[in-house]
C-alpha cells in the first residue's frame, strides 16, 4: 500500500511529500475514509451532488487516492468546487436559469454525470495501479483538465452573458444547448485548462525544463477535448422539440411524455458527449507524449 501511494509521484513533488505525511499517521485508510465522508457530505449539503452522485464521486476519489495519491484527489476536488463556486455566482442570472430549463442535465450531479465527467479519469487509475508511467499522468491531468475546461466554458459564457453562436457556422443559439459557444465562455474554458495543468505539474513533477512542455500538452489536450464536446453536442447530440414552449431542449421526456427528436441521434445524450470528449482529450495527449516526448 505504501509503496502504491509513494509510486504516484517523483519522490520530490508536493504529492510524495503530502503522500508520506498521511502514510506516517496511525490507521491512514480511517481517516482517507473519514476525510472523503466530510468532503462527500459538504457536496451534499451544499446540493452540489444527489446521493447516487455522492457515492459515485466516493469511490471515484478512493480509487484515485489509491493511483495517484492525495495529488489526484486534490485536482477532483479543485474541478468540483470550482465548477460548484461558477454555478453559485451564476444561480441569479437570467440566462442561466434559461439554459437549465433547456439543458438535460440537472444542477446537482447525479451518478451518471459524475462517471461521464470522471469515469476516463477511473479508468486511468485502475491501469496506473498495473502500469505505472508517467503518460498516464499526463492522461490523468488532461482528463480532468477537460472536464473543468468543458464546466468553465458554460458557466463563464453565461456568467459574463456573451453572445452564443454555433462552433460551426457562427450563427446565433439560444445560451444552454450543446454547440453553442461563445468568445467568453471559449477563453474560460482554456483558462479552467490551464489551472488545471498548473496545478497539476507542481503536484506529480519536480521543476525542469520540461515543465512547459508538460503543462502546454495538458492545457492544450483539456481545451481541445472541450472543443470535441462542442462539435459532438452539436452534431451527434441529440435535440427534441418542445411544441408548448414552442423550442429546441435537450430533455427527452417532458411531462413522462417523449418529444419528438429533431437533431442527432437518441442513444447520444450530454453525458456521453462528455465522456467520448474526454476519451479524445487522453488520445490526444498520447500522440503528443509519443511525438513530442
Amino acid at each position: 500500500m505504501s509503496e502504491r501511494f509513494l509510486r504516484s509521484a517523483e519522490p520530490s513533488s508536493l504529492a510524495a511529500l503530502i503522500d508520506r505525511f498521511f502514510l506516517s499517521i496511525d490507521y491512514y485508510m480511517i481517516w482517507i475514509i473519514l476525510i472523503l465522508f466530510i468532503l462527500a457530505l459538504v457536496a451534499y449539503i451544499l446540493k452540489q451532488m444527489t446521493l447516487g452522485g455522492i457515492v459515485g464521486a466516493f469511490c471515484l476519489g478512493i480509487v484515485a487516492i489509491l493511483a495517484f495519491g492525495f495529488g489526484g484527489l486534490t485536482m477532483y476536488l479543485f474541478f468540483v468546487f470550482g465548477a460548484g463556486l461558477l454555478s453559485h455566482f451564476n444561480k441569479n442570472n437570467e440566462i442561466y436559469k434559461e439554459a437549465k430549463e433547456v439543458q438535460e442535465k440537472a444542477e446537482k450531479r447525479d451518478l451518471l454525470q459524475v462517471f461521464a465527467n470522471g469515469g476516463v479519469g477511473f479508468i486511468l487509475a485502475v491501469v496506473y495501479l498495473v502500469y505505472p508511467n508517467p503518460m498516464i499522468l499526463l492522461m490523468f491531468g488532461a482528463s480532468v483538465a477537460e472536464a473543468l475546461s468543458d464546466t468553465f466554458s458554460g458557466e463563464v459564457g453565461m456568467l459574463m452573458q456573451g453572445k452564443t453562436f454555433s462552433i460551426l457556422n457562427g450563427r446565433p443559439m439560444k445560451p444552454g444547448l450543446s454547440g453553442g459557444v461563445s468568445i467568453e465562455g471559449t477563453l474560460g474554458g482554456l483558462l479552467g485548462s490551464l489551472l488545471i495543468a498548473l496545478m497539476w505539474y507542481p503536484i506529480y513533477f519536480s521543476p525542469s525544463i520540461s515543465s512547459i512542455s508538460y503543462i502546454a500538452i495538458v492545457t492544450l489536450s483539456g481545451f481541445a477535448g472541450s472543443i470535441v464536446d462542442s462539435l459532438l453536442g452539436l452534431t451527434m447530440q441529440a435535440n427534441y422539440y418542445d411544441k408548448e414552449e414552442d423550442r429546441i431542449v435537450e430533455k427527452e421526456y417532458k411531462n413522462g411524455k417523449k418529444l419528438p427528436l429533431v437533431k442527432g441521434f437518441r442513444i447520444i445524450d450530454n453525458e456521453k458527449v462528455n465522456f467520448i470528449s474526454n476519451i479524445f482529450s487522453i488520445i490526444l495527449v498520447s500522440l503528443f507524449y509519443i511525438i513530442l516526448l
